[in-house]
């Protein structure tokens, strides 16, 4: 684990100064001077305009109305020698002096007099004139840089744009193109978690850039890893064209077992893993919102396998195998598993584990056969800690409203929780996965089947993300049918492997007054389920 943070915090690190960044930080710094240089000379514009601003020359020159020639020349004689820059150093004083000039010229200059009871400024009108540097041009070449700006700027920028906007790859969920493609031709209600895992893997590869590699070095890794347990899809050897596609299916396979194995030691680009368990990620989450929008139970069963498998480094088909979820335990190797599992028979499981007392479970882990040292030790007391202990408290079916439940209401299904493992007040952060390069929020499912006539019955599934100690969670569904009806409730943790509680809710619906329509009995909750946390 420590080993797993050095490594983030160096990448984080690496981040921060990358070219993309001191560029975007150079024009960022030019664009702020610029703007404090408009602000600047804004505000220089506007501290010379105040200064006309309900400009009164009598008031100026503190003199009447009616007051002669000679007594509005004594009045400026004595300002002027006040406010002269020459004999006031003062700051403002030159601005004073100016207006000093300006109001005695506008009561005793014939011109400026006619301005100002005119425009109400001794300088008559004031005109602006912005005019732009450009080059000399020969009469003979202005025809041609006349054809040059039509075809840059009238014909060449909307162009430019319309390519830009087009030639994004990306589609609005994140994924490229190609991979989308993939997964809406491959993907159907009936893929299991193994099914599932090969369609990622191709739809990953599909996107992927063609590099240049050496067959032979892959061949010998994909070798060492089948040797420690992966296990390559069967694909005949590509021909006419198809090799780099192949090879990319292959190094996404390599890429894969070497995660879930835990032997990134063989792979030589790390960062090409890291990038590729992100997109898996969200190629995951993306599945699991369609099938849980369209009410497919088993496909969101398959995807949850797959996606505790990634985050944990689990083999996905297996992960609901006691070995693999007790390889969720730090530092726990598939030989430790098997001492464990055959010495602690009582505590085999998960949930076992973490249900031991501690007294007890420090002396087992103390044991030379796991070889643990005193830093792991305490890693997998760290586990324990936060690793879900969660209960249904209660769950019941009931109408807004009324006190009685009848065939093709929108009935609501609440369900309360309770992680026994956090105080009162605390809230549960990130799921331990340490072999995953990102934050891994704790969040769970809740899944059901609503009552119908033989497999006509539809299935409702809903995301809980909330981190709270005390949860209550929601789900509105209409009433299919009539009489004593049963929901079998599922809640499967979306983080680890090994968590899963049941809980049956009985209620009783009467006959509607108004016959049900088929394509009525489907869950109606229109609550997204939203995987930004």
């Amino acid at each position: 684990m420590e080993a797993r943070r050095d490594a983030a915090l160096k990448e984080l690190r690496s981040r921060k100064f990358s070219a993309g960044f001191v560029v975007r930080l150079v024009i960022l710094m030019l664009l702020w001077c610029w703007l404090t240089y408009i602000i600047i000379q804004v505000r220089q514009v506007l501290a010379t305009s105040a200064l006309y601003q309900n400009f009164d020359p009598y008031e100026i020159l503190d003199v009447g109305m009616t007051s002669s020639t000679s007594q509005v020349k004594k009045a400026f004689h004595k300002l002027s020698l006040k406010y002269h820059p020459d004999k006031n150093k003062e700051e403002g004083a030159a601005e004073k002096f100016m207006l000093i000039k300006k109001a005695y010229d506008a009561l005793t200059d014939p011109v400026a007099k006619h301005n100002y009871r005119t425009y109400g400024n001794p300088d008559g009108p004031t005109r602006v004139q912005l005019d732009v540097a450009l080059p000399t041009i020969s009469k003979e070449k202005q025809g041609l840089v006349l054809v040059l700006f039509l075809l840059l700027f009238v014909i060449g920028v909307p162009l430019l744009m319309l390519y830009c906007m087009g030639s994004s790859s990306v589609d609005n969920n994140g994924l490229p193109r190609e991979t989308n493609k993939v997964l809406a031709e491959g993907f159907s209600p009936s893929l299991d978690a193994r099914d599932l895992q090969e369609l990622i893997l191709r739809a990953y590869a599909a996107a992927e850039k063609p590099k240049k590699e050496e067959q032979e070095p892959l061949d010998q890794l994909r070798r060492e890893l089948q040797a420690a347990g992966a296990s390559f899809s069967k694909g005949k050897r590509a021909e006419n064209g198809e090799a780099e596609s192949a090879m990319a299916l292959q190094r996404a396979e390599t890429c894969f077992w070497g995660h879930i194995l835990r032997r990134t030691d063989l792979l030589e680009r790390s960062s090409e893993l890291d990038s590729a368990l992100k997109q898996w990620q969200v190629t995951c989450r993306f599945l699991l919102q369609e099938a849980a929008s369209h009410g497919q139970a088993d496909s969101v069963s398959s995807c949850l396998d797959f996606y505790r498998g990634l985050v944990q480094a689990v083999e996905p088909a297996a992960s609901s195998k006691p070995g693999s979820v007790l390889s969720q335990i730090p530092h726990f190797t598939g030989e430790q598993v098997k001492w464990w599992q055959k010495r602690q028979k009582k505590y085999s499981t998960l949930t076992g584990f973490l249900e031991m007392p501690p007294e007890e479970r420090s002396a087992a882990l103390g044991a030379s056969e796991l070889g643990l040292s005193p830093s792991e030790l305490a890693d997998i007391e760290e586990f324990v800690a936060v690793a879900p202990r969660m209960q249904i408290q209660d769950a019941h079916v009931f109408v807004h409203g009324e006190d009685e439940i009848c065939a093709g209401d929108i009935a609501t299904l609440e369900i309360k929780l309770l992680r026994a493992n956090l105080r009162e007040g605390e809230a549960i952060g990130a799921a331990h996965a340490p072999h995953f390069p990102g934050k891994v929020p704790e969040a769970w499912w809740l899944t059901f089947r609503l009552p119908g006539k033989g497999k006509s019955g539809s299935s409702v599934c809903r995301r809980i993300a909330d981190p709270s100690r005390e949860v209550t969670a929601s789900v509105r569904f209409r009433v299919p049918l009539a009489g004593k009806c049963r929901l079998r409730l599922s809640l499967v943790c979306e983080a680890y492997a090994g968590f899963e509680l049941e809980k049956e809710v009985n209620y009783v619906a009467k006959q509607a007054q108004e016959p049900v329509r088929d394509d009525d009995c489907s869950e109606v909750d229109s609550e997204d389920m939203d995987f930004e946390d």
